[in-house]
C-alpha cells in the first residue's frame, strides 16, 4: 500500500493553503480563493483515499472537487480574500468531509438553476432557467454530490457542507 502524502510536507511554501491539522486522520486545511489550487487539494485527497476501491477514491474525489469549488465561485465569488476552510475525517467506518466559506450563504430553495430541484419527470428543466440568467451550462453538481454521499448536510445558512460516505 502507498504511504498517502504528508499535508504539511505537500502545502509547504504554499502561502495559498495553511495546514491546521496535518494527522492523517484529521485533515484541516484553509485554502484562499483560487480555482487553481482546486486541481491541487484534488489530487491530494485522491492519495488520501488510494487505499479505498479506485471507484470509491474517484467517486469521492469528484464530490470534494464540487463541493470546493462551489464554495470558491458561489460562496466567495472568487473573492481571493475570502478563505475556504476544508476538513477531511478518517474513522474505520467512515469518511466526513467538510467545506466552509465565508460567503452569505444559500438556500437550497432558491436553486431553480440547478438539477437537483428539477421534479423527476423534468429532470433538464434547470436549464432554461440558466438560460435566462445568462449563466454556463451546467447546474448538476449537488445533484451528483447528493448521489455519492451517504449523507450530504448543509448548514442552515448555506455556507457550510458536510458529505459523510460510509466505509
Amino acid at each position: 500500500m502507498k504511504i498517502p502524502l504528508n499535508a504539511r510536507e505537500t502545502f509547504a511554501g504554499d502561502p495559498n493553503i495553511e495546514v491546521i491539522s496535518a494527522a492523517p486522520h484529521w485533515i484541516h486545511l484553509q485554502i484562499c480563493t483560487s480555482i487553481g489550487l482546486i486541481e491541487k487539494i484534488s489530487i491530494f485527497v485522491r492519495e488520501q483515499l488510494a487505499d479505498l476501491p479506485a471507484a470509491v477514491c474517484e467517486e469521492l474525489g469528484l464530490a470534494v472537487d464540487e463541493l470546493i469549488t462551489n464554495s470558491m465561485e458561489h460562496g466567495c465569488r472568487l473573492d481571493a480574500k475570502c478563505v475556504v476552510d476544508f476538513k477531511m475525517i478518517r474513522t474505520a467506518r467512515m469518511l466526513l468531509f467538510q467545506v466552509k466559506d465565508g460567503g452569505v450563504g444559500f438556500s437550497m430553495d432558491s436553486m431553480a438553476h440547478a438539477a437537483v430541484n428539477n421534479p423527476p419527470e423534468e429532470p433538464l428543466k434547470h436549464t432554461q432557467r440558466r438560460d435566462e440568467m445568462g449563466l454556463r451550462p451546467g447546474g448538476f453538481g449537488i445533484l451528483l454530490v447528493r448521489k455519492i454521499a451517504d449523507e450530504l448536510i448543509y448548514s442552515e445558512l448555506g455556507n457550510e457542507v458536510m458529505l459523510v460516505k460510509y466505509l
